[in-house]
C-alpha cells in the first residue's frame, strides 16, 4: 500500500554559514555523477586545508527546467575556507524561506515542490526563484525510501 506523504511546512529564517561549493549547468540526467564527483573533490579539498564540512551537503537550484540545470552545491563549514579551481568559497543563503522535510528516495523529490508550491499559492507568498535542498542523510547508509530531504522555497523579501 503507497501512503501519501505527510508535510509539516513552516516559514524560517536562514542564517548564512560559510561554505565551499561548486556552481554548473548541467542536463538533469547527469546530477548524479556531477554529485558524487563534486562532494568528494570539495570534501577532498578541504582535507587538504585540515578541515572538515560543518554539516550536511547541499544543493541550490537556481534554474530548472526539462533540459538544464543551474546548480550550485557543496559543505557548510565553520569558517571560510579557500576554494580552488571551480571550488569556491560561499556562502549558504539566508532571509526567509519556506520549508519542509521529504522522506523517501531523491527521484520522487518534486512531490514536495508540487506541495510547497501549493502552500506558497495558497498564503500569497512570494517565492524568489531559488530552492535549497539539504541532504540530511548519507545515501551510501540509509535506504532510499527512509533519505531525509529539507527542501526550501527562499522567499522575496517585501
Amino acid at each position: 500500500m503507497d501512503l501519501e506523504p505527510t508535510f509539516f511546512p513552516e516559514i524560517r529564517k536562514l542564517s548564512q554559514r560559510p561554505a565551499l561549493t561548486i556552481r554548473t549547468r548541467i542536463r538533469g540526467d547527469g546530477i548524479v555523477s556531477l554529485f558524487e564527483n563534486g562532494y568528494a573533490s570539495i570534501a577532498g579539498l578541504l582535507k587538504e586545508q585540515g578541515k572538515a564540512p560543518s554539516g550536511p551537503p547541499f544543493a541550490l537550484y537556481y534554474h530548472m527546467d526539462e533540459d538544464e540545470l543551474e546548480v550550485e552545491f557543496g559543505f557548510p563549514v565553520k569558517e571560510p575556507a579557500e576554494g580552488s579551481g571551480s571550488i569556491r568559497s560561499t556562502w549558504t543563503p539566508s532571509g526567509k524561506a519556506l520549508v519542509t522535510v521529504y522522506t523517501g528516495p531523491y527521484d520522487k523529490l518534486e512531490s514536495a515542490y508540487e506541495y510547497l508550491m501549493k502552500c506558497v499559492a495558497e498564503n500569497r507568498l512570494r517565492p524568489n526563484g531559488i530552492s535549497y535542498e539539504v541532504y540530511l542523510d548519507d545515501p551510501s547508509e540509509t535506504p532510499a525510501g527512509k533519505l531525509k530531504t529539507q527542501v526550501a522555497l527562499l522567499l522575496a523579501e517585501a
